[in-house]
């Protein structure tokens, strides 16, 4: 039971080091035939549906986050000088037990999609014991590593895994923006476009909607919410339909194409509502527009196909 959690007595350094490695390699390749993405150190995503490529750069992210965190609060509060590989080596052992968490999820307790509630319950009751045993091993890892106790060595370790786990949060994202979604990262916030639609009253609800499409496909955010009423404005400016537009890419794979041609148009109350499929990696979503009076669109949603 001791080994379980505090190994580190009897492996550290660069033995530590090769098997963590080996370890998260692992990870990354059962996560992504079980659609597990850990894109953040405490944090996993089920139903992902990322490329090796992006599951081997967030584990690599997570690691030297951590370790470089725990290495600088080690050099601020020890007071002796933490040795770096044994900082690393510990940290990189401590990721093990989310190899053995992606082994389990090849039972059938993965959401296949964000609105599978039932088994997004059961996966995150599942992700508890493995988080907090990673997290117990961490600890142990920084405490023997940093040779640090007592109330120094909880107060520091807090402070270092919190800020190394927003950090890692907010690389992943920049990541997923870059690798995983149909933009490049420097357009994802760039502030302006320079290919804005020009809003015309002239024009339909149809090319209206075609203008639209075609911005998705060109990754031009701006150019979408050109045509968005007061109120839409308002609650989904360019920067919050940028950021769902990444989510749905990292959820569903990267953005293939749109079909136009199977366009429907109904009329809902005051509205008229359009749906065109949108066709991802992993499965096929429907954008749904509803334009009101003024022909101006007041509500922009991604749904499932069926």
């Amino acid at each position: 039971m001791k080994l379980l959690i505090n190994p580190f007595e009897r492996i550290a350094g660069w033995q530590a080091l090769f098997i963590g490695i080996a370890a998260m390699a692992l990870t990354a390749v059962i996560g992504k035939i079980n659609n597990v993405a850990f894109s953040g150190i405490l944090y996993a995503t089920a139903s992902a549906a990322f490329g090796f490529s992006a599951t081997f750069a967030m584990q690599a992210v997570n690691f030297l986050v951590l370790f470089l965190m725990m290495w600088l609060a080690g050099i601020c509060f020890s007071k002796t000088k933490p040795r770096a590989i044994d900082i690393a080596g510990t940290m990189a052992l401590s990721f093990s037990p989310m190899l053995l968490m992606t082994i389990v999820c090849f039972l059938p307790v993965v959401p296949v999609s964000p609105y599978d509630i039932p088994r997004l319950i059961v996966f995150g009751i599942i992700c508890v014991p493995f988080f907090v045993w990673m997290i117990a091993l961490m600890y142990n890892a920084y405490t023997v590593s940093c040779n640090l106790k007592g109330i120094r060595a909880v107060v520091t370790f807090t402070g270092a895994l919190a800020i190394a786990h927003i950090v890692s949060l907010l690389i992943s994202f920049l990541l997923s923006s870059s690798l995983f979604a149909n933009v490049p990262i420097t357009d994802v916030f760039k502030s302006g476009s320079t290919e804005s639609v020009i809003v015309a009253d002239s024009l339909t609800i149809r090319q209206k909607t075609e203008n639209v499409v075609k911005a998705f496909e060109r990754g031009d955010i701006d150019a979408v919410t050109v045509y968005f009423d007061e109120n839409m404005k308002k609650a989904l400016p360019p920067v919050g339909l940028r950021m769902a537009w990444t989510q749905n890419n990292v959820a569903y794979g990267k953005f293939e194409k749109a079909d136009l041609d199977s366009l429907s148009e109904t009329r809902v109350n005051n509205y008229d509502v359009i749906r065109v499929p949108f066709h991802f990696q992993k499965e096929k979503r429907n954008l749904q527009l509803a334009f009101n009076e003024n022909g101006e669109i007041s509500g922009l949603f991604l749904l499932p196909a069926d």
